[in-house]
């Protein structure tokens, strides 16, 4: 069984989502707490396998909360709040502090709880079961212990036109730690994050704040350029294209690829038709096999690919998908991607 406490301060909700989680013969709950600071007593004192929690509490609020918990006792935390949705920010502020995924409360209130009810079993059991927790995946509340890089390959420096990169759970904390290494001069980069659409836009001034390259959510017909960074609009898919010498995005689309829009699958696939052996691809922590496809494509056509390792991914599903599937020339660690970049030339 796997062992969750619930830190909400509705009794309602709490007693709602217990009879949830025990229904489905997975789960023991075994605490509940109805402020922050009882959410890191409990977590101390019962050492449960994952912590639900709201962001919007008395006493001390889910945010404060999680910098405590990660700084002093980490484990898989997730979120499940109002503010999951309408509060982009907010919820973008608890998963850069190491809350490993979300899902937004029914407007309905817990009444209606049974709508997400599937999607959150199935989430919690994912990070609680298949994968051991890594304070290295953690926030900026963590002390991550960096590995030693495995470079299974010899990197050669080649011409790079473009960066492809793909990431889901556990991605906007390794967005923060990767952005922050890049230098001032790069060469375009695209980027999936699997995100609802009234998130990417704060997810991509969030980045855009942190150093020297600009980070902007994309728009239809942008015309590419060096030294920036397009994050795929939430809903919808994005690929690149080219005309002569001048690359521009196609943002347009709605159904879902492997479940998801935007999906990596589908920008992977664009960049391998358009840029073939001078693009590198960047797989990054997140559940699920998307980019793969699209990776293996890559590759086939002379791109360079490098994966997370599972040491730095907080869920180590899609870059094991690749590297399996032969879509990834190495892994290292997050905190080595960008030396990765510029021996191979797609940084300076």
């Amino acid at each position: 069984m796997i062992k969750v406490l619930l830190a909400d301060d509705s009794p309602f909700l709490r007693q709602v989502l217990r009879g949830i989680l025990e229904a489905s013969g997975k789960f023991e709950v075994v605490g509940e707490a109805k402020n922050g600071k009882e959410a890191i007593e409990q977590v101390k004192a019962l050492k449960p396998d994952i912590l639900i929690l709201d962001c919007e509490m008395p006493v001390m609020n889910g945010l404060e909360a999680l910098r405590h918990i990660m700084d002093e006792c980490p484990l898989p935390v997730f979120i499940f709040s109002t503010l999951a949705h309408e509060g982009a920010s907010v919820t973008l502020k608890a998963l850069e502090y190491g809350a490993v995924d979300y899902l937004a409360k029914p407007a309905a209130g817990a009444h209606s709880l049974g709508k997400v009810q599937d999607e959150m079993i199935e989430k919690l059991e994912y990070i609680a079961r298949r994968n051991k927790w890594r304070t290295a995946g953690a926030g900026i509340g963590a002390k991550p212990v960096v590995a030693t890089p495995k470079e299974t390959v010899t990197v050669s420096r080649k011409t790079v036109d473009i960066i492809a990169i793909g990431s889901s759970t556990g991605g906007v904390q390794a967005a923060v730690e990767l952005v922050k290494r890049l230098p001032a001069k790069t060469k375009p980069i695209v980027w999936v994050q699997h995100m609802p659409a009234s998130f990417t836009g704060s997810f991509a001034a969030r980045l855009n704040s942190l150093g020297t390259v600009r980070v902007c959510e994309a728009k239809n017909g942008q015309v590419l350029e060096d030294n920036t960074c397009y994050v795929a609009p939430g809903g919808f898919q994005m690929r690149v294209r080219k005309s002569g010498s001048q690359s521009s995005l196609l943002i347009g689309g709605i159904d879902r690829v492997n479940g998801f829009c935007p999906s990596c699958d589908v920008l992977f696939d664009s960049v391998a038709q358009h840029y073939g052996a001078n693009a590198v691809g960047v797989i990054l922590t997140g559940m699920g096999d998307d980019g793969t496809k699209g990776l293996v494509n890559m590759r086939k056509r002379g791109a360079f690919v490098v994966g997370q390792n599972e040491a730095t991914c907080v869920v180590y599903g899609m870059p094991k998908a690749a590297f399996q599937a032969g879509g990834v020339n190495m892994e290292t660690d997050l905190f080595h991607i960008t030396d990765v970049l510029a021996k191979v030339g797609a940084l300076e």
